[in-house]
């Protein structure tokens, strides 16, 4: 269905009507911890497979964070704690304004916590989503200013591994480009599959082999045909294992790429990571003549008007968040129940560990020393997938059981046949 900049939804916002809600804050549930060190939490931004990302407010000078912290369901191993320490590692070391910087961490706490600076801004996922496709010029300036932050992150010998469009938000102030849970030092060995969004990892990522700058290229080719044509660039397949089987074989579906698009972006989605452009040859090919490769607020990206009310109204909320907390957002628990003791020990905002290779981030696998998460191999598979493995378990179950009891009947009737025939 083609986008309708008429629809209401797209509309922006008319002079003196308040912004539509926007940032979405579910409240804490009993499983929930209250407070993450100096961080009193206030809602649930997000949750995944691995942890949960909460909205906090600092007990010292009242600013906002967004607090993640691992899962604590079953306990927390100690390969789990090692990887989050190198993620928050990393995360001290990926430094800038179009990233979101490390404000403390507490990686040895009985439930390890590493608060971020809260950005009030939509991702580029759901800009599109909720308001369609962006033009070609949008398109190249969003991603000179991506390439740029990548350029940034390869010459230091660091890959993110986790590109799409979900990990790159935009606020007014322009490109921000966030969660680094899965990045690793390029000279790490990597053999397992990534847990990014399959659509937009690499084919090399797909196929379990070692990540490199090229991986990123790929991915930030596969977030430019997304955010161009709306939709990722492999067709709708309702399966999981079929999408990552033509990702493995970068079986793209170039449908709908506008003409001005069309040899940039499939130049990153090709097969072979040597035959894709170079990071700094994309940023090149990506920024406009006569410009420099800057990285542009959201005015400079000229973004469609629908985009810029979810922007707007993002930031509002955000406002009215840091000044007087969430009047729009459900009421928590939390004050219901009694939260577990403050933690006594000092928060931990540098994290010292002495290891031979540059640190690497949660989810980027283990290193060397550490046992192979072989279960994790194809954790990157979605809710329905994992559904859908489930009833095929099921399935198999139910088949078994039913040649059992064929097998025990069958039995019955051998003995009775043979009962029979010796009277």
């Amino acid at each position: 269905m083609a986008f309708d900049e008429h629809h209401p939804m797209n509309a922006p916002n008319a002079p003196g009507t308040p912004p539509p809600t926007a940032i979405r804050l579910d409240p804490l549930s009993r499983d929930d911890p209250d407070r993450l060190g100096d961080y009193r939490l206030i809602g649930r931004l997000a949750s995944g497979g691995m942890g949960r990302l909460y909205l906090g407010r600092s007990t010292a000078d009242g600013s906002l964070a967004a607090v993640k912290t691992l899962l604590a369901q079953g306990g927390i191993g100690e390969v789990e704690r090692r990887r989050f320490a190198r993620e928050v590692e990393l995360a001290q070391r990926v430094r800038g304004e179009h990233t979101a910087r490390v404000l403390a961490a507490d990686p040895e706490a009985a439930r390890p916590w590493m608060a971020i600076r809260y950005i009030p801004a939509p991702s580029l996922a759901e800009l599109v989503a909720s308001r369609g496709p962006a033009d070609e010029a949008c398109v190249r300036r969003l991603g000179a200013s991506c390439a740029a932050v990548l350029l940034g992150l390869h010459e230091m010998g660091i890959v993110h591994r986790d590109l799409k469009p979900q990990n790159m938000l935009l606020p007014s102030a322009g490109l921000r480009l966030i969660d680094f849970g899965i990045s690793h030092a390029a000279d790490i060995t990597r053999t397992h599959l990534t847990l990014g969004t399959i659509a937009f990892t690499s084919p090399e990522q797909a196929r379990g082999e070692p990540s490199t700058a090229a991986s990123d290229v790929y991915s930030l080719g596969a977030t430019l045909f997304h955010l161009a044509v709306g939709r990722p660039p492999y067709p709708e397949t309702g399966n999981d294992l079929r999408l990552l089987a033509l990702v493995a074989r970068a079986r793209v579906d170039p449908t709908d790429v506008p003409a001005g698009l069309r040899e940039l972006i499939l130049s990153c989605l090709v097969l072979e990571p040597d035959d894709r452009p170079r990071t700094a040859d994309l940023l090149g090919a990506l920024t406009e003549p006569g410009s420099s490769p800057s990285l542009p607020n959201a005015a400079d990206l000229r973004i469609p008007d629908g985009w810029r009310a979810l922007i707007d109204a993002y930031e509002h909320e955000g406002r009215q968040l840091d000044a007087a907390g969430p009047p729009f957002a459900r009421p928590t628990i939390a004050t219901a129940r009694p939260g577990p003791p403050s933690p006594t020990r000092p928060v931990v905002t540098r994290v010292d560990r002495t290891m031979p290779e540059p640190a690497c981030r949660r989810r980027s696998g283990p290193r060397l020393d550490e046992p192979a998460d072989l279960p994790r191999r194809f954790i990157g598979l979605s809710s329905d997938g994992w559904r859908a493995a489930a009833k095929a378990s099921t399935a198999l179950t139910v088949l078994v059981v039913y040649t059992v009891l064929l097998l025990a009947v069958l039995a019955v009737v051998v003995v009775i046949v043979v009962a029979v025939a010796r009277e």
